[in-house]
């Protein structure tokens, strides 16, 4: 490819004076990107604030490969896949990119075909018809790896596993590539059936050997074969497992292509040459002469200065562990720049510090700044504006729980206290020393299931003296965590914003507190409803779900009945019967006011489909329930009964926004694209809070990511493990509150924990301009909330975390001085020197 033509593209796209595709932050982006191509640079660090739009600056950069004839890798976590493709449709709208690629299988089943299935012919019609739906679902290429403009590739794809076969040469078809290869390039073209295989693998051995003569007439082609030969030299029945993966990497790379532009998301993420992230960007990515590497991340470094080195190597392709000399001279530079910060955070301010500051700042910059691109939240015009009127547009606010809190009964301060003694005296069993944290966060020692229970809490006969003595103050029931103090005290807060119809985004680590406060959110959110007489979509309580609601009745105000589960279960069961009853008289209404209206309306005929009920009240077509919860949104008034042309007009403005022109007289498209956006939408028929944890299927994950950024659906309340929901995801456009229920250690964590919901186009700019137009109040601000247990480990924990943070928003954010208030007097001098070191903090903003 022609990275002159690329640059022409970005520069023009950075010319434009619309804000339709790029705001003005991101054409700055691009064009430093396309002078710093123009000038022969091939490596660039985006490191823009979590919200600012690194994407959409990355497909500008991908389009423009495209538009000069070059191929494009995304590197990226998978989860982000359904993400990355709508942005890349916003330059290229019939974009057909492929979902990413996680797996080892996922690569064989590449070069199937229909006719590799074996056995009956249905067996093969069945493997036929899957073979085409992963192809129409965009999970495996129609014409090989090699001829997608755009290959996405997971994070972990490397990580795949060729286990040995016991004692003796390994078997199965997934070790026949790397034979086959290297017959093929030793010029002897027959494949031989040298293993035998079970039920079902031979399509697999038919895929992998088109994959080895692909990869083999690659190598070839390019001249290759010389040294991929030598490599391969050996019996390689034999091979250890993690040799044979070194070995067969490589072919992996040739058999997916080449590339011009490798973009890795998250680039700060499996630091190490071991990772899988380290071999994809090393053997498995196959880049052209003269390549370039786009690094994204808001957190390049999160702990340790020194990761400015890791991250930096990665971009300039040393992902290998060969030299890297020339970065590891910056390491001096950025720990200079570190230490002097903290000097100017807890020193008394005066002109040699000020001048110290001054000359590491900008060695710090100069080194940083041919690799680094950032924007920052202070480059926003409209944040920036809100800073200068009314100071901090977020605000951390503790939930400190003390002994002096609500809900804070004796026999928790009998735990707590048990843990502080547990923890001086002298042991050597690691379930001891983690009681301080366990009981704090809530999670272990007689309040988890009985299956974690087992495995943490230490057994009578296994303790002695104090030891016992003090244990026995943790026992108890399961069920207890469900009056945790600090469960309760996040309770009470999220309680309070909901009751102001807001919603809420909740962080955790540890999925018994987490689950449990999921659960008591709900309990108490459906005694309230049946309280007030409001619909719960349930007919009964889960069995799983009874504790939590026991829990929830010992509250006076939520106590609907003594009768316990029993009476609560006949009270649901009588009001959904109702509801059931009063929808389908509803439904059967609007179906014959549409049903009029059809004779003369193709439309209406449609929709009257969606409304057709059986002599039972069951829906024959679509789902009604995802229907009307999509319409719903549309609505100019949500509480006023259904009329039949209201929702014929909505209904024709959603096909309107869902059709093309080309698409107008296809209803079996149409229908199917409506299908597909109706997906998205679960409302009311789902839960209060919902959970979201590794455990949860990717489909489930976009479904609660959809409907929490819908002001009027469920959830309100959305926990989501901090591994699984940290990174990517946009869960802005209803919440501007995040509650963070276990303290990390990590600040950059914690800053993409916020991220979430400090973003482009975020509910609190939204907010923020309704504010404006009517005055009331005090200005919306994103809140954070961390839930502490004072005078605990927890609360050790946070302070460590804080300091940490501040370190990190040194590195990057340029809050480098601490904080002054706004009423305190300074004198002019100190004033000044402040000045200067704010004038000084280093940018690598694209226009400076």
């Amino acid at each position: 490819m022609d990275w002159i033509v690329a640059a022409d593209y970005l520069e023009q796209l950075a010319s434009q004076q619309t804000d339709e595709k790029l705001d003005a932050g991101q054409r700055a982006s691009i064009a430093q990107l396309a002078a710093r191509i123009r000038s022969g640079q091939r490596a660039a660090l985006l490191a823009d604030e979590v919200g600012m739009g690194k994407t959409r600056i990355a497909v500008a950069l991908i389009s423009a490969v495209r538009n000069a004839g070059g191929r494009a890798a995304i590197v990226l976590p998978a989860g982000l896949g359904v993400q990355w493709q709508k942005e890349l449709r916003l330059f290229h709208p019939d974009d057909q990119t492929l979902l990413p690629l996680r797996s080892y299988d996922g690569f064989i089943a590449g070069f199937l075909t229909e006719e590799d299935a074996e056995g009956s012919q249905k067996r093969k019609i069945k493997h036929a018809d899957w073979l085409k739906d992963r192809r129409q679902q965009r999970e495996l290429p129609k014409n090989g790896w090699a001829n997608e403009e755009v290959l996405m590739i997971s994070h972990t794809f490397a990580a795949m596993r060729f286990p040995n076969a016991g004692d003796g040469p390994a078997g199965g078809w997934r070790r026949e590539l790397l034979p086959n290869v290297a017959r093929l390039l030793a010029g002897q073209r027959r494949n031989f059936m040298r293993n035998s295989f079970h039920r079902g693998e031979v399509s697999q051995v038919h895929a992998t050997r088109r994959a080895a003569r692909t990869i083999a007439d690659t190598i070839i082609e390019h001249g290759l074969c010389r040294s991929v030969l030598d490599d391969l030299a050996g019996d390689h029945r034999w091979l250890a497992a993690d040799e044979y993966k070194r070995k067969i990497l490589p072919l992996i790379g040739y058999g997916l292509g080449r590339f011009d532009l490798i973009v890795v998301d998250e680039a700060h993420k499996a630091r190490g040459e071991d990772s899988s992230l380290s071999r994809i960007l090393g053997p498995v990515s196959w880049e052209s002469d003269d390549p370039f590497r786009l690094g994204m991340t808001a957190t390049p470094v999160e702990l340790d200065s020194a990761q400015w080195i890791d991250t930096l190597g990665r971009i300039s392709g040393r992902d290998d562990g060969e030299d890297v000399t020339s970065l590891a001279e910056l390491a001096e530079w950025i720990s200079g720049y570190v230490d002097m910060v903290k000097r100017i955070q807890i020193e008394e301010l005066d002109n040699p510090l000020t001048e110290g500051f001054e000359s590491t700042s900008s060695r710090f910059q100069h080194a940083l700044r041919p690799f680094v691109l950032r924007r920052d939240k202070r480059h926003d015009p409209q944040i920036r504006a809100f800073q200068e009127a009314y100071g901090d547009y977020r605000i951390v606010e503790d939930l400190k729980v003390s002994p002096a809190t609500e809900g804070f009964t004796r026999d928790w301060l009998r735990r707590f206290c048990a843990a502080e003694a547990l923890s001086i005296l002298p042991q050597d069993d690691h379930r001891v020393k983690r009681v301080r944290l366990s009981v704090a966060q809530g999670y272990g020692f007689g309040l988890a299931p009985e299956s974690e229970t087992a495995e943490q809490l230490p057994q009578d006969d296994e303790l002695e003296g104090p030891q016992s003595f003090w244990f026995d103050a943790f026992r108890g029931q399961p069920a207890d965590i469900y009056t945790h103090p600090a469960i309760l005290a996040a309770v009470r807060l999220i309680e309070s914003y909901v009751e102001r119809h807001e919603k809420v985004l909740v962080f955790g680590r540890f999925i018994a507190p987490m689950d449990a406060l999921t659960r008591l959110l709900d309990a108490r959110e459906m005694l309230r409803r049946l309280r007030d007489g409001r619909h719960w979509p349930a007919s009964k309580v889960r069995d799983e779900s009874e504790p939590a609601v026991l829990a929830a009745m010992n509250d006076p105000d939520l106590c609907v009945t003594t009768g316990g589960i029993t009476s609560i279960n006949q009270i649901l069961t009588e009001r959904y019967r109702k509801w059931s009853s009063a929808r389908r008289t509803e439904l059967a209404r609007l179906h014959r006011e549409i049903e009029a209206l059809a004779p003369q309306d193709d439309t209406a005929a449609l929709l009257v489909g969606y409304l057709r009920q059986d002599d039972d009240g069951e829906e024959l077509q679509g789902d009604i329930g995802a229907l009307l919860e999509a319409l719903g949104d549309r609505r100019a008034s949500a509480d006023a009964p259904w009329s039949g042309n209201e929702m014929l007009a909505l209904f024709k403005g959603l096909l309107d926004e869902l059709s093309t022109d080309e698409e107008q007289e296809n209803d079996s498209v149409l229908q199917s694209r409506l299908a597909s956006y109706l997906q998205d939408f679960s409302g009311r028929e789902g839960n209060f809070a919902r959970m979201m944890s590794g455990a949860t299927l990717p489909q489930t994950r976009r479904l609660l990511q959809s409907a929490f950024n819908r002001a009027s659906s469920w959830p309100m309340v959305l926990l989501a493990q901090s591994r699984v929901g940290r990174e990517g995801l946009n869960l802005h456009e209803a919440c501007r509150t995040v509650v963070i229920l276990h303290a990390e250690w990590n600040p950059g964590i914690v800053e993409q924990q916020i991220g979430r919901v400090d973003r482009k186009g975020s509910c609190w700019l939204k907010d923020l301009d309704n504010w404006h137009e009517h005055a009331e109040g005090d200005p919306p601000r994103i809140r954070i909330h961390p839930v502490v247990v004072s005078g605990t480990y927890d609360d050790h924990n946070w302070q460590v975390l804080k300091e940490r943070w501040m370190e990190l928003r040194a590195q990057l954010h340029g809050e480098v001085l601490p904080h002054q208030g706004t009423h305190a007097a300074i004198s002019p001098e100190l004033e000044a020197l402040r000045n200067r070191i704010i004038v000084a903090t280093p940018s690598f903003a694209p226009w400076e």
